[in-house]
């Protein structure tokens, strides 16, 4: 905990003050009534990235384990709170057990229960796989208190954290196939899921892949029906300024959607009409002009990224009665930027040498280049959809958030 709460402290208490409590993993043991308790206190990398002090309790087994704390004398009629952070207490079975109990006077019956799997509590934060959880408790005619963490069937780790307000400027960086998964992160796991199976983060990414493009097709969209210009344009000449669109402008007060996606697939696209022209013919221009130009339209995309991130960021403190409306714009910014990833996951670059004028030993050249330049924009346009995916990901909860 924070600090030992005495019969002196508890006396200064009132009514309307909350005791706020911490994990103090020193101050914890295995209770010994558990014959098979099973698990360990170490030091671990948290959510932060620093060092800080735990306890991993449980296995996929039915071995029953519980830790508790050290007897606490609280304040009668008082309200507290816990603070730890969480990793693991799911299995794939649906059939785990992952808990905190309040007992009061050990008095088990009446014990206060919070099931912390399963999202039957919203944690406070979500951060590289862990979750930040501030428990709410009263303590009624009670003062002598005790703390206890339940598992089974489920490794479940237990990690001293600080307040939560200490945390307030982290960004949130939950699961991006949360609802698809049947256990969350388990830093067991050197991802924190099994790398062989169907929920790994390997599969279900390239499971959403191959729906997005199989949505694509049903919608009949493609290069040559949807834009009406040949994926081979893709990259050559430098890409120019993208007209009404300059990501060094702030977001304006009150403004969230000021970025116009759809000109940037356009501004893309009157730049491949200029290959068909023969401006770039030359197979000594063609490697550094297609690294060139993938790079600008990593940062042009990026940059549209950002604005829309901070568009939402907006909307999320906000939170005004027109957020639904706004999100629907947001999302469509995104949609629109995925299309636009479609266009450099899609290019043939081996339908460019029609327009390359060569001799007959840099044709052997030619095939590297083009092999080298397609991985590469290919890799720009994964590395981008993921930026998509996480804020397409960020709006549906929020959209949940605001139907509650």
């Amino acid at each position: 905990m924070d600090q030992p709460i005495t019969i002196d402290a508890a006396n200064k208490q009132t009514e309307s003050e909350i005791v706020k409590l911490y994990f103090d993993p020193r101050k914890w043991s295995f209770n010994k009534t558990c014959k098979d308790n099973v698990g360990n206190r170490s030091f671990i990398t948290g959510p932060d990235g620093v060092l800080a002090e735990g306890y991993m309790i449980g296995d996929w087994g039915n071995r029953w384990t519980e830790i508790v704390s050290e007897t606490l004398l609280l304040p009668k009629n008082t309200d507290c709170s816990f603070t730890f952070w969480l990793n693991g207490g799911e299995n794939d079975r649906n059939d785990e057990v992952c808990r905190f109990d309040v007992i009061f006077n050990n008095d088990h019956e009446q014990r206060l229960s919070y099931n912390l799997n399963r999202n039957y509590i919203r944690p406070a934060k979500k951060l590289n796989g862990w979750e930040l959880y501030e428990i709410p408790f009263r303590t009624g005619n009670n003062e002598y208190t005790e703390l206890r963490f339940v598992a089974q069937k489920a490794y479940t780790t237990i990690l001293a954290a600080k307040d939560v307000s200490f945390y307030k400027d982290m960004k949130d960086h939950p699961d991006p196939f949360e609802s698809e998964r049947p256990q969350r992160h388990n830093i067991i796991f050197s991802d924190g899921f099994p790398a062989n199976n169907w929920y790994s983060t390997k599969s279900l990414r390239e499971k959403r892949q191959q729906e997005q493009t199989d949505k694509k097709h049903q919608d009949g969209f493609g290069f040559r029906q949807g834009m009406g210009f040949s994926a081979m344009d893709l990259g050559i000449p430098p890409i120019p300024p993208i007209p009404g669109f300059d990501p060094s402008i702030n977001m304006p007060e009150n403004q969230t959607t000021n970025v116009d996606t759809s000109q940037i697939a356009a501004s893309i696209k009157n730049l491949f009409d200029k290959v068909r022209q023969g401006k770039y013919v030359s197979i000594d221009h063609l490697e550094g002009e297609v690294e060139c130009s993938g790079e600008q339209a990593r940062e042009i995309i990026e940059s549209a990224i950002q604005k829309l991130n901070d568009a939402l960021q907006q909307v999320t403190h906000e939170i005004q009665t027109n957020a639904e409306k706004q999100l629907n714009a947001i999302y469509a910014g995104l949609q629109s930027l995925s299309s636009t990833c479609d266009l450099l996951e899609d290019l043939d670059m081996e339908s460019l040498a029609d327009n390359i004028k060569m001799n007959t030993e840099e044709a052997d050249e030619l095939d590297d280049i083009l092999s080298d330049a397609s991985d590469s924009i290919s890799g720009i346009a994964d590395e981008l959809r993921g930026d998509i995916e996480e804020l397409t990901d960020q709006i549906e909860e929020l959209r949940d958030s605001l139907s509650m």
